[in-house]
This record gives C-alpha cells, structure tokens and sequence, in this order.
C-alpha cells in the first residue's frame, strides 16, 4: 500500500520526489539514449531470444525487489536505471516486430514517466496505448500482475487484443476481465502477467474477497457469505495499476464509492408511498415550502413545508414507512429540482437508466441509493422497485491506494494536479508534443437562448458541410444532442447520431468522423479513446472543426473534445458556443446569464471579462466536487476504522 490511509502531507512529498525526476531534462535523454543505443542487440530477435531476454530481466527484477525491502533505493538505483534500460529496448523491439513501426521518443518519453508511478500527461493522437506497454512489461517482471484499468470494458477488450501480441512475444501473457462470468474466470485472469479490465470490475472484485475472507471492515456482512462464491479468492494481492484515462477513473468517478449490491428485483413494499411523495412534491412550492442548495443538490424544507408535508398525520405512521414520511417527499423534490430526463438518466424498456455526467454513457446496472432511484422511478410512472442491499462499500480513493504502485495516462491531468499528489502521492509531467499543433482556435459564439444557439450551430455546420470539411459537434447531455439533431434536420443535413452506450459501433462511427463532409454529433467523450483520422480531401480544406455546444463544469472535458481534432500536426479548428441557459452560467454563475439577457445581441460577443469569469466559474465548480471528493474519502477512512476497531474488541472478549 502506497504510505498511510490519510496522510495528504506524505502522499504530496512522495509526489514532489517522483517530480524532481522524471522532470529533469537530462534523466529523460539519458533514458531514451540507452534504450535506443542498445535495442539495435535485438533486432529481428527470434521470439526465442525475446522470451529469454525477458527472463533475464525477472531475475533481475526480482533480486531488485527483495534489496529494495533492506536497503535503501539509492544503494541500487544503478541496477534499477539498468533494468528500466533493457525492458525499454525489448519492448522497442517487440512493437517494431510486431506491427512494423519504431516508437517515437515521446511515446518513451511517457513510458518511462509512467513506470515511474507518475502522470503522463499526453495530448489525444500522440500514441498513448503504446506507451503503456513499457511499465506494464516492466511491472509485470516482478511476478506479481498487473493491472490495466480502463473507464470501460470497451477500452479494455480492444488494448488487450491489440497488445497481446506484443507482449506474447516478449513471454508475457494476458488476459481480460469478463463482465457477469463467474468469479472462477476472472480468477483465472488475474494469474495472467498482465490483466485488463474496467475500473469498477477490479474494485468489486476486490469487495467480494473481503467479505470472502472476513475482513474486519466487513465482518457486519458475513451473513450473506454463502450465496457468494467465495472458496477461493478472486484477485491476487494488489501490487500494480496502470491506468489509461486516469483522471476520469481516479477523479471523476470518485464523486461515488464503490457498492457492491443485491437486489430481489421486486416491487418495493414502499412503492405507494413514494408515489405519493411525487404527488405531494409537484404541489410545494421553491422558497416557501422549501430551500435548496444546487451545487450540492441537497433541500431542506421550511416550517412551512413541514407543516404542509405533515398535514395528512396518518402519513407520519404508515405501515410501509422504512423512513421519515418527510424524506420521501424530499426525494421526490429532489428529482423535480436537479434531476432531468435525458441527461442525468433515461428511461428504456420501463427502466431508469442512470447516465454519467461526464461522459454520457448509459449505464445499464446502477442505481442510485437511498430511495432516489426509487422516487425517480415515481416520477416517470415506472414500476417502482425495491432498493438493493449494501454489501460492501469503498470508496475509489481508498481502494486504488492499497496498489503498491498505481500509475497512469490522460490527456487532461492539468487542473489536477494538487488532488493527484495529495490523494495518490503522482506527479504530474505534461509531455511534448511530437509535432507542432496547427489549430485554430475561433472566439466564442455567445447566444441568450438555447434556441439561438441550436440554430447558430446549425449555420455554421451547414457552412463547413459545404466546404466539405468534416465537423464533430459534442454535446454536454443526451437531450442536447437531440436539439441540435432537430436543428441540424430542419436543414436537411445528413449525421451520425452517438449518445450513451460506448461499443465498437460507436468507436466505428467516431473514427469516421474525420471524412470528407462527415457530420457527427456526439456527448462529449463518446468514443473516447479513439483516433479520428483525416483522408486526403479532409486535410487540405483544414481538417475537422470541434464544436462544443456548452462550456463543462470542468475545464478539462472541454480540452479533451476539442482535442479531437488537429492532433498530430493535423490542421482543424475549434468553437465554443454558450448561451445564458447553459447550466454552468444558470446553476454557477447567474450573474452572467443576467448580464447576457440585459445586453444588446449585436453586442453578445464584445462582452468584457466574459471568458475570465466563465473560467472562474468552473475553477469554484473543480473545488467543490474536489471538496465532495475529499469528504467521502474521509467518511470512508473514519468509517473503516470504527468497523476495524469494533471487530478487534469483539474478538478480544
């Protein structure tokens, strides 16, 4: 485990020692120059000679592991410089042999940052799936396993089927994870070298052998330990991480913990009750019956509301209560208040379907806790089923910390760095681009209305589509990108339509979209992960124009959709569009949306200090779900603690 469950101030100092390296100049050049003068010795190497090369490398680092535990590292930071050197000229090797190409220096430049349990940070295009080979071949030399962690099974299947052959080459086996198989096959995937998987795949496996072996913090679920299959465990110790699109695993999904549930599946015994509640809820009125706080997506009701809620005082003492009676009706005022259709979920097959906010994917298998889904369920007139038990929990903090070594790769590290070093003890190093980008950034297209804006991104979209110049545009929800369709149709405009589950259909769909008059509409990260490339026609009329139709709450999702296009010396360009709607103005910063309704249209786009307090509105938006972050991590901790202090006692009578 990487130093103490909370200890930020030694986790921010073990990042500042990893930064001191990987960020001198001469330690970098030193590495590739080695790396590169001796893979020439393996070149059109038999597989015979890679597989004992790599061998060799094993003993060594298994001899390096075993002095690392007694002495201190620099007594063998020479062995240590020597065996990064040898894997690195391996893997040159076994990529060039097995799909021709030789490895550019900053794909080495962001190997050797990884395997040095930090951030690499780099840009969409510049071969980040290659550079992990590196420090998953020479994590994997200890014998231990390691783990590459994507945001999706998706991800996952696709690196492991196009890298195994690299690193079968090299003696190294593979494997993947298998969403719903039984737990004796993923048993078996975590004895490979190396095993892919999704983030939530590795953590609830992680849950399911704790309660398994009756880990004091789970010894309050030992009761439900045979309807599990739990005769062995599941995973291996956890000793390595590798983590493709680290921010979102380690940032953006760790606003939730980890639940491993069970569910009857049955209609909830309270379903009268929550149907009533949304009743109830439609008649309360905002201020006068009760106070919310957006940000935080949290009600409160006023005396007036209490009374109100509390008028009918048989409620009070339902027979089907299993809370409050009052709770119920804030559920329900909940969903009324924060919690659209078609972008926070969507209903399907007489579901709710819970959709990521920063990705939009659909989700088919979460709930939400705590009788919400349930009052969404009401809401929608769906059939209300019962809520799932909560077997065990962890939060992503936590869990991705028992890792002796966790590091990683993004486009978008930068904004993250303090949370980075003071939650994982990584480093973040920015890497070079390879080739100059050539993209042109236009100034911002500021509407008063939605409507206006639609039909704003429509022009410009039929203009370029004239031109013949491909066009992505990325929509920040589900129901955003079926208005800009509507107004994309009214112009008789052909496109590609992507919301919601990622699969290879739609990587398909995403890597076409840098064609020759392409129009492709898309949640922000659908398709994320895979290249758009340009064809001939495409490049010389300037490439792929990114259209993003609503600042995030998050700065980095909007460097990540624009990056799509102009990668790798690529020419494009891109356009942000806003409207005194958006959410980020009207939840964050409504002082803009007034300033923008007040003013004169033709004077929409010389509004003075604009972008700076839009920025502003999203750095207070990155501290608080940074601040959200940290409580759960410390609610988690506490949590865990009087669990283990509990069992200890009782075991001691």
């Amino acid at each position: 485990m990487i130093a103490s469950f909370w200890n930020p101030t030694s986790r921010a100092k073990q990042a500042e020692v990893t930064a001191r390296r990987i960020r001198s100049e001469d330690w970098v050049r030193q590495q590739i120059t080695a790396a590169r003068q001796r893979s020439p010795a393996l070149k059109d190497a038999p597989v015979d000679a890679l597989v004992s090369h790599t061998n060799r490398l094993r003993l060594a680092a298994r001899e390096l592991s075993r002095q690392a535990q007694q002495q201190p590292a620099a007594s063998h930071a020479s062995a240590s410089e020597e065996l990064f050197t040898s894997a690195a000229a391996a893997v040159i090797e076994s990529i060039r042999q097995t799909f021709g190409i030789e490895l550019f220096d900053v794909q080495l430049h962001a190997g050797f940052v990884i395997a040095s349990d930090a951030v690499a940070e780099m840009q969409t295009g510049e071969g980040k799936t290659l550079s992990g080979v590196l420090p998953a071949y020479l994590k994997s030399l200890t014998g231990r396993g390691v783990h590459v962690i994507t945001p999706n099974a998706y991800l996952a299947q696709r690196d492991q089927e196009k890298l195994d052959p690299v690193f079968s080459r090299l003696g190294v086996t593979t494997a993947i994870l298998k969403e719903q198989a039984d737990p004796s096959v993923n048993r078996q995937a975590y004895q490979a070298d190396i095993t892919y998987g999704p983030a939530h795949a590795f953590g609830f496996d992680y849950l399911r052998d704790q309660i398994s072996l009756g880990d004091g913090s789970y010894s309050l679920y030992n009761r439900i330990r045979n309807r599990l299959h739990t005769s062995e465990r599941i995973q291996r110790p956890l000793h390595a991480a590798i983590i493709d699109e680290i921010d979102n695993v380690l940032i953006d999904d760790a606003v939730s913990p980890l639940i491993l549930s069970s569910g009857s599946g049955q209609q909830a015994t309270d379903a009268e009750l929550h149907r009533i509640a949304c009743v109830v809820a439609k008649r309360l009125e905002l201020d006068c019956h009760y106070v919310v706080d957006a940000s935080q997506r949290v009600v409160h009701l006023t005396e007036s509301g209490f009374q109100t809620v509390y008028k009918n005082r048989e409620m009070a003492v339902h027979p089907q209560l299993v809370r409050p009676w009052h709770e119920y009706v804030t559920l329900a005022i909940r969903i009324k208040e924060f919690y659209r259709r078609d972008v926070d979920y969507v209903v399907s097959d007489r579901r709710i379907k819970i959709v990521d906010a920063s990705t939009g994917r659909i989700f088919d298998d979460r709930t939400w806790s705590g009788g919400l889904h349930q009052a969404a369920e009401a809401t929608e007139r769906l059939p209300i089923t019962a809520e799932t038990r909560s077997l065990a929990r962890i939060t992503r903090q936590r869990f991705f910390r028992y890792y002796e070594s966790i590091a990683g790769m993004t486009g978008t590290a930068r904004g993250c760095e303090h949370e980075f070093a003071s939650v994982y003890g990584l480093a973040v190093q920015p890497i070079p681009l390879r080739i100059a980008t050539r993209r042109v950034m236009h100034p911002d297209c500021i509407t008063r209305t939605m409507a206006e804006k639609w039909q704003a991104i429509a022009e410009e979209t039929h203009q370029l589509h004239e031109l013949g110049r491909p066009v992505l545009i990325g929509t920040s929800a589900i129901s955003e990108s079926r208005s800009v369709a509507d107004a994309l149709e009214q112009r008789g405009l052909t496109f590609a339509l992507l919301n919601g589950v990622q699969d290879a259909d739609e990587a398909s769909v995403i890597r076409e979209a840098g064609k020759t008059r392409a129009i492709t509409v898309a949640t922000n990260l659908a398709g994320r992960g895979t290249d758009i490339a340009l064809d001939r026609v495409s490049r010389e009329l300037g490439g792929l124009h990114v259209i993003v139709t609503q600042r995030s709450g998050l700065a980095r999702v909007d460097r990540q959709l624009i990056g799509r296009g102009a990668r790798c010396g690529d020419p494009g360009s891109a356009r942000i569009y806003l409207s005194a709607e958006d959410d980020l103005i009207r939840l964050h910063a409504p002082w803009i949306a007034r300033l923008l309704v007040r003013s004169n249209p033709s004077d929409l786009h010389s509004i003075p200090k604009i972008q700076r307090q839009l920025k502003t509105a999203q750095s207070n938006q990155q501290r608080r779900e940074a601040g959200l972050r940290l409580r759960l991590l410390k609610q988690d901790n506490e949590t865990a603690t009087l669990l283990r202090r509990q069992t200890h006692r009782s075991g001691s009578c």
